[in-house]
């Protein structure tokens, strides 16, 4: 056992060291001549000219077709898009019964920045479709697919809430 093993490590040394005794033996000579018509590496193949440099890399990109969504923007919280949905707060409504069309809603995102709105607005994933006097109609938009929402103002106490 003990032979086999030793035997084992020879070789194992023997196969280390190859490479190194062969570049020991070998001829120092002077760096040998490119073929004709063909310039030394690292050299321009004209005097002064340039070398010709090659970049490549890979491009992603992620079509919004077939309901697929970016993989990289995250699937709760706020994003570059703005805030979602889920994080809006209905804190106000100035309704113009003459020009409904002129009415505007306030809203408090999860990062308390309020958004001032009017009907076609956009904020994060949803549009803003009619302000109503004590209500907004939204189009939702997650994962490619459109839901329609509402936000409800709360009754005060003066209301009798």
């Amino acid at each position: 056992m003990t032979s086999m093993r030793h035997l084992l490590m020879s070789a194992a040394l023997l196969a280390l060291a190859a490479p190194v005794a062969a570049q020991t033996q070998a001829p120092t000579a002077s760096p040998a001549q490119p073929p004709a018509g063909q310039p030394a590496a690292g050299r321009p193949a004209t005097p002064g000219a340039p070398p010709k440099l090659v970049f490549e890399r890979e491009v992603y990109s992620y079509p919004g077709a077939a309901g697929r969504r970016d993989p990289f923007l995250p699937l709760v919280g706020q994003n570059a898009a703005g805030p979602l949905f889920q994080d809006l707060q209905l804190r106000g409504i100035v309704y113009s019964a003459e020009s409904p069309a002129r009415s505007v809603a306030s809203l408090l995102d999860a990062s308390k920045k309020v958004h001032v709105v009017r009907r076609g607005d956009v904020v994060g994933n949803a549009t803003v479709l009619d302000i109503g006097r004590r209500r907004v109609l939204f189009s939702v938009e997650d994962f490619g697919i459109r839901r329609q929402e509402v936000l409800e103002l709360r009754p005060t106490n003066r209301e009798g809430a």
